[in-house]
Parts: C-alpha cells; structure tokens; sequence
C-alpha cells in the first residue's frame, strides 16, 4: 500500500491539474469541470483511493488525525470558520501555499495564506 505522505501527493497533483482553464469555481459542483472547495478535495483525494465526505464541514470532521497548524503537512486540509459551519476547504501545500477552489472570481488556484488573513483560519488541521 502506498504510504499516506504518497497518497496525499497524488491528491495534491490531481488538484494541480484542475488550476486554470478548462476548469472553474462551481458552487455544489464536484467536477468535472466545475469544482467548489470540497468537490475539489473530494475529487482530488478519491483519485489517491481516499473516499471524503462532500461538504467542508465533514471533510474536517471525518478525518483520523488532526494536528496544530504550525505541524501541518502538503495533503493536510485546512479549514477556516468555526465548527460545525467550517468553509472552506483547501490542501496544504507546504511554504504558506493551498490549492483550492476559493470562489468564483478567484476559480482553482494556488493562494498565499497570507492573502486569506482577513478570514479565520481554524487553528487545526485534518490529515488523512
């Protein structure tokens, strides 16, 4: 079996193809092409044979391990909000970068962390 760590780079790789045209923010959509925040983690995550539940909220809530921000690993997702309303969801990819269907403006991109400061980001992460 492959380790979590190459699983979840599959997942994070997966989620990078979706960056940029012909694909697109959705909302409640988990693709092909249009994706929200947690279509884009689901999809990304079953392709490493990780099966996810579809909202943000049980993304966060169904994973085996949380663990601080500052622990934070590429394929952990983070949350930002309060429980049990988290939204949204993104993947880690380490240096204070995330892939993510954001919104309708912003699509599927690779965002800074700091860009997302005015917005509350929980201070755990979900690994899985």
């Amino acid at each position: 079996a492959p380790s979590l760590g190459g699983s979840n780079e599959t997942a994070i790789s997966v989620a990078m193809t979706k960056v940029g045209a012909p694909y697109f923010y959705q909302y409640g959509s988990t693709g092909p092409y249009g994706f929200d925040c947690s279509g884009l983690v689901q999809t990304a995550f079953a392709a490493a044979g990780k099966y996810l539940p579809r909202t943000a909220a049980q993304q966060y809530a169904a994973a085996p391990v949380h663990v601080p921000i500052s622990q934070a690993r590429r394929g952990d997702l983070l949350v930002w909000g309060s429980a049990p309303g988290f939204y949204p969801v993104a993947i880690y990819l380490g240096n204070g970068q995330v892939v993510q269907a954001l919104n309708p403006d912003e699509g599927i991109g690779v965002t800074q962390l700091s860009r997302m400061a005015g917005m509350q980001l929980h201070p755990y992460a979900a690994r899985y």
